[in-house]
């Protein structure tokens, strides 16, 4: 499911910061009513809903389970659709920051092409704080999320760590955590890594 999830977020960056570059307009309002909805709904009911289309209405996707490619959509969609959200709405803030930026009106000036100014200059200033949460995200999803595996059927490493604690499991609720912590340290630190890519005023020394 991980790397499904990895695929669309790095598809869905190359279009959110269209919400911020055409700001007011329709597609401003569509991707702000799609963060809106997003945050909002739950990703319980989200998975319910999703099973009821799409499993029991039209029965094109299985119910729950392990299996082939066919089990892993409609989790993949719950467990992502809340993550997603949050994204657009961090990264149209981020954009419309960085466009009123002084720099962006210098090389506006200059003549820079428009496509220039947004994916050269804008992005990648404005990539810091997206980055910064796709990386406690992707750890969110490695490590496992406890509503969408409990609708879904999935044993994964949230309802282990769930039942581990229901049962005084002491050992293995240790080592799920200390799995957790690891998971979270390793994106944070890749996070850190690539900031110094996107923009290079940043240094380590």
């Amino acid at each position: 499911c991980t790397p499904l999830m990895l695929h669309m977020a790095t598809w869905k960056m190359g279009t959110r910061p269209l919400s911020a570059v055409k700001k007011g307009t329709a597609w401003d309002y569509a991707g702000r009513t799609v963060a809106l909805f997003g945050q909002a709904l739950p990703p319980f009911w989200i998975g319910i809903m999703l099973i009821l289309l799409f499993s029991v209405q039209l029965g094109w996707l299985p119910v729950a389970g392990r299996g082939g490619i066919e089990h892993y959509i409609l989790p993949c969609i719950t467990l992502g659709w809340l993550a997603a959200a949050g994204q657009l709405r961090l990264v149209r803030s981020a954009m419309l920051e960085v466009l009123d930026s002084h720099y962006i009106d210098l090389a506006r000036a200059k003549g820079a092409p428009k496509s220039a100014i947004i994916w050269r200059h804008a992005s990648r200033n404005a990539a810091i704080p997206p980055i910064t949460f796709a990386g406690l995200t992707l750890a969110g999803f490695i490590t496992g999320t406890v509503v969408t595996e409990t609708v879904f059927s999935w044993p994964g490493l949230g309802r282990l760590a769930v039942d581990a604690v229901l049962q005084n499991d002491f050992p293995l609720l240790t080592g799920a955590v200390l799995l957790v912590t690891l998971m979270y340290l390793a994106t944070s630190f890749l996070a850190d890594v690539a900031y110094v890519y996107l923009d290079p005023r940043i240094r380590y020394t």
